[in-house]
């Protein structure tokens, strides 16, 4: 939208996707922990439970397309 508000949100498997395009390691959606639904462009994190004991966070920025 022209507020910069998406029309839909960004979801967890969106997220695993667009890591595994980049060229980074594929991560299951379950993995993936967001804060609160993603509507807005911008910078976001989100968490990735990489292992029961490890935590990574990562910022992701969403962009008008």
């Amino acid at each position: 939208g022209e507020t910069g508000r998406l029309f839909g949100s960004i979801t967890t498997a969106d997220v695993a996707d667009a890591v595994k395009a980049a060229g980074g390691p594929v991560l299951e959606k379950r993995a993936i922990v967001l804060a609160a639904p993603i509507k807005t462009v911008g910078k976001h994190a989100a968490k990735v439970q990489v292992h029961p004991d490890v935590t990574a966070t990562v910022t992701l920025e969403v962009v008008a397309g």
